[in-house]
């Protein structure tokens, strides 16, 4: 019996506690945070007509503990409880980016000359042939015997030198600006590529029969390589870069996304990016959360070999789906990174030939993959549906994998039908795909039976006429074009996951909600008024809903008891602003983990909050403006 307290009393204390459990929780517990006096929007409901909007919202340890009125929230607050007055404005829980390419988009804090994955030196400007070879040998000369240079190219349209593209240049010509030195050259997204002979020997002393490789008429081999033979010089041979040197600038990257609201965001890694983001993770340094699609297995000579030996980093069907990692960084599948190319270049795998002529897209005179684009999942260049296959038989699930057109999307449908024959719990297992360029009603009542996700990108159609929207409008018609690209209702109402990717620098989040519930382009041109969705529909395909794409529907995606503490604070009311002003909502508080990742400094100023996070230019940031028409893309 404890010393001067009677039974009685003990007995009438603990009576209280069970007629009032929340002050039973909120005795044993101080909260290490409470945000009071909001419009707090929960997203707590299977329906997101239905969620609710608390007041106030308690943290301790990294999670909510207790989301209500001002009243139950205090009971949770003592002396040293961090108090946050938001003042009436809303919060949101953190939005769950399913595609972004932080990794290359960081490139822009790197100091002028670091290394990069993929590149040891800065890119090439071409001007003329004789110039290009020119600036080649300048490199060789600052370069040890033996040492890499490696490379990408500036100038022609799209980043395409249509004199490397057509073969004018060769590994011979290589060879005699740099003969002491291997070199490679890549470009069109980096998928296609051209080495001298000191590394493509390199290549083909380990795999002489390589796929992917360009030869002439006798057989030898021009240096120019695409599919598994470029990805394997990728992987294989090119210098890695440590992750110290890459992780301090990834992470101003992470930090820049935070001041927008994210506090989890999803990419295909390279294994070199992955090593950067772990030795930020080891540091506690992560200001968001990372789930990834590894690439490991992607274009490789040894796909089976190498699956078979990544069993156990993911798996699982249904509810039970899971990743290897943590709730900061962990695994979402594999990718066999994409099943063609992009619209702009006539790359894209479509089910109508590519027209030759269109002012808006000059590249397609030059068909560089014939009339129906790159279908890389039959393409004699890329083993992509040998990772399909394997993903199958070892039980992975397959996630980023980039497709724009509508003949890609029925590829890989036809393959999940041939799979599923043998392998019938995959379509219990998250089967995803990105982009969502152009869905067919008809291919997304068979994605249906397949569960198979949509990540989608509002970028496409916020482009008009230049973009994909655009593009597919000549192919398709408008009508189709219209109602096929985003197109967010009909999956939707078809009960097939959609979910929010931006898969651009500098896109705003909020404006890709407003794209997705207004459907205009950067012009104010809407396509597809049909396929619009709610603001609340809108807010789950950022939250909620895209947090299952990253298997961590448990953990994040909506602001409730035992869920992780990720939420942002908004300067304006994200379901009373005017539709077409969206794009122009801040944040001005960011909380990832009960940590606060982003302050505004004029609410930190009002709330005795510090400084945080990214403080930087966001003038070329696409806000939903009128100046995003002339807007340029901004540092990449």
């Amino acid at each position: 019996m404890t010393k001067g307290i009677s039974v009685s009393v003990l007995l009438l204390f603990a009576l209280g506690l069970l007629l009032h459990p929340c002050r039973a929780a909120a005795a044993g517990l101080e909260a290490d945070m409470v945000i009071l006096n909001g419009n707090i929007l929960t997203a707590d409901s299977l329906d997101p007509d239905q969620f609710s909007i608390a007041q106030a919202a308690a943290v301790y340890d990294g999670k909510f503990i207790a989301v209500g009125s001002n009243a139950e929230v205090l009971e949770y607050a003592g002396p040293s409880t961090r108090r946050i007055d938001l003042g009436g404005r809303t919060v949101i829980p953190g939005l769950v980016e399913t595609h972004d390419h932080i990794y290359s988009y960081g490139s822009h804090f790197f100091p002028e000359g670091h290394q990069l994955v993929g590149r040891t030196d800065t890119p090439v400007t071409w001007t003329s042939r004789d110039d290009f070879l020119a600036q080649i040998r300048t490199l060789a000369l600052s370069k040890q015997p033996g040492e890499w240079i490696v490379t990408s190219t500036r100038g022609g349209p799209m980043g395409i030198i249509m004199e490397l593209q057509k073969g004018e240049v060769t590994r011979f010509d290589l060879d005699e600006v740099a003969p002491n030195n291997p070199v490679y050259l890549h470009w069109n997204v980096s998928v296609e590529g051209l080495a001298n002979t000191i590394a493509l020997d390199q290549l083909l002393e380990r795999y002489p029969n390589v796929v992917g490789l360009r030869r002439d008429a006798n057989g030898v081999p021009t240096g120019r390589m695409t599919g598994v033979a470029n990805l394997t010089m990728w992987y294989e041979f090119w210098p890695q870069v440590p992750p110290e040197d890459l992780g301090p600038y990834y992470k101003l990257e992470m930090e820049e996304i935070a001041a927008q609201g994210l506090t989890t965001v999803s990419s295909r890694l390279q294994p070199n990016h992955l090593a950067a983001y772990a030795w930020l993770h080891a540091r506690d340094e992560l200001p968001v959360r990372m789930a990834y699609s590894l690439e490991a297995a992607a274009r490789s000579e040894t796909t089976e070999a190498t699956m078979s030996r990544l069993v156990g980093l993911q798996g699982g069907t249904g509810n039970n789906m899971w990743g290897a990692g943590d709730d900061k960084l962990w695994m979402i599948g594999i990718s066999p990174i994409s099943a063609d190319s992009v619209t702009g270049i006539a790359g894209s795998c479509v089910t109508k030939p590519w027209p030759r002529e269109a002012p808006n897209f000059p590249m397609w005179l030059h068909q560089l993959y014939g009339p129906y684009g790159v279908c890389r999942l039959t393409s004699p260049d890329y083993h992509d549906m040998d990772v399909l296959r394997a993903a199958a038989k070892y039980g992975f699930r397959i996630s980023a994998l980039h497709i724009s057109g509508d003949g890609g999307l029925d590829q890989l449908l036809d393959a999940m039908e041939e799979l599923s024959q043998q392998y019938p719990d995959i379509a219990e297992r998250r089967w995803a795909v990105d982009h969502c360029q152009i869905v067919r009603e008809e291919q997304i009542r068979r994605a249906k039976k397949f569960n198979l996700m949509f990540s989608c990108g509002p970028t496409f159609l916020y482009d008009g006429e230049k973009g994909a929207v655009g593009a597919y409008r000549i192919l398709y018609g408008e009508k189709i074009a219209g109602d096929a690209v985003i197109p967010f209702r009909s999956l939707i109402d078809n009960g097939v996951p959609a979910v929010m990717e931006l898969d651009r620098h500098g896109f705003h989040p909020f404006l890709a909600l407003q794209v997705v519930i207004n459907r205009k382009d950067v012009t104010g041109k809407v396509w597809g008024s049909g396929q619009r969705i709610s603001r609340r529909e809108a807010l789950y395909t950022y939250t909620r809903w895209s947090s299952e794409y990253l298997l961590r529907e448990d953990q994040i995606g909506s602001i409730e008891p035992k869920k992780a503490a990720d939420f942002t604070v908004l300067n304006r009311d994200y379901l009373t602003i005017p539709e077409d002003e969206i794009g122009r909502i801040d944040p001005v508080l960011t909380v990832m983990g009960g940590k606060i990742t982003y302050t505004q400094p004029e609410f930190a100023a009002s709330n005795n909050l510090p400084q945080v996070g990214y403080q930087g230019d966001r003038s070329w940031w696409k806000r939903g403006t009128p100046e995003d028409a002339t807007r340029g893309r901004g540092p990449d």
